[in-house]
């Protein structure tokens, strides 16, 4: 055999998420920058909140005998879904939770020959850039996150569709939002700053326009607009979400969709009781989490199951 796989008893190194926010730069603002907006609340409408998870079914590492190289190895389960609701209705969770996907990977830092591992339940994927793996398994998750706002979008048409993070060049031709909930930079000057301290709640701040490059994963430029939203009463950035849409959408519906965000999202807000990230980490998207944790099953019989087959190889 020329490879050998070893498991190890220690998880993967991570690399802190941080958004993708790294080349963002601010354009101005594209409303009076001295005012804040009023959200409001339609009568009838529809919301879907996108999401994905990522579960480390082991570390490993690939002994590769020809080479006698050794490469760091990863076997994930990535998970994307969506809740779709419908305020003043009765929202089930199994009519809500609707076009989860899941995607089994077996991630390789070398030059492996894929079809050697052809036997696994797991898609086998080699990474021969120079990149970090838990960077490389971030990337396939949005990748699965935006094949479910893209089924969403075509199927359900909702008013409003949040995605929960940085949008990218892949959500092109899907009208949705980017929900940022851990904000990392502000693209408000401090000549302005008074406009996140004054914000009231189901408030928002003006649009701003940014222009936006991708190091991570990708090279197309991707120009923005984005606005603050107060979720929940109270002082600090804690209390407010960064939401983004696409600067090819026309104003007027960007307008639109960030007043219907400022109405709507603090219905949504979690209350600390309910979680410790609240109110940035809105109750749908929990909810969503924990469905997706719960289809995909107990870890432990993953993680068994890999054992049973290389430990005892």
């Amino acid at each position: 055999m020329r490879y050998r796989v070893s498991l190890k008893l220690w998880e993967m190194n991570e690399m802190e998420d941080l958004e993708y926010e790294e080349s963002e730069q601010f354009a101005g603002f594209e409303e009076d920058p001295t005012d804040a907006y009023k959200g409001y609340v339609p009568e009838e409408f529809t919301i879907a909140f996108v999401d994905g998870i990522r579960r480390i079914d082991h570390s490993a590492y690939v002994w590769d005998e020809s080479k006698n190289s050794s490469y760091e190895a990863v076997f994930a389960t990535l998970s994307a879904g969506a809740i779709i609701l419908k305020p003043k209705s009765i929202n089930l969770i199994e009519q809500s939770f609707r076009m989860q996907r899941v995607r089994k990977v077996f991630l390789v830092k070398g030059d492996i020959e894929e079809s050697a591992f052809s036997g696994l339940e797991y898609e086998v994927k080699k990474l021969l850039e120079d990149k970090e793996l838990s960077l490389e398994l971030l990337r396939l998750l949005r990748r699965e996150e935006v094949n479910t706002a893209r089924e969403v979008w075509e199927k359900v048409k909702p008013q409003l569709l949040v995605c929960d993070g940085t949008l990218t060049s892949e959500h092109r031709g899907i009208t949705c939002v980017g929900f940022v909930k851990t904000i990392k930079r502000l693209f408000i000057s401090r000549e302005y700053a008074n406009l996140l301290q004054n914000l009231k709640k189901g408030y928002r701040t003006p649009l701003i326009r940014v222009h936006s490059q991708r190091k991570i994963e990708e090279q197309a430029k991707v120009d923005k607009y984005t606005w603050y939203v107060k979720l929940a009463e109270g002082e600090g950035i804690g209390t407010l979400a960064r939401l983004e849409a696409f600067g090819n959408l026309p104003k007027e519906k960007v307008k639109e969709l960030a007043d219907l965000t400022a109405g709507v999202l603090p219905m949504f807000a979690s209350a600390p009781f309910q979680d410790p990230r609240s109110p940035q980490n809105l109750l749908p998207i929990k909810v969503l989490e924990n469905t997706l944790r719960k289809h995909l099953g107990a870890p432990d019989i993953a993680r068994k199951r890999l054992q049973e087959i290389f430990l005892n190889a």
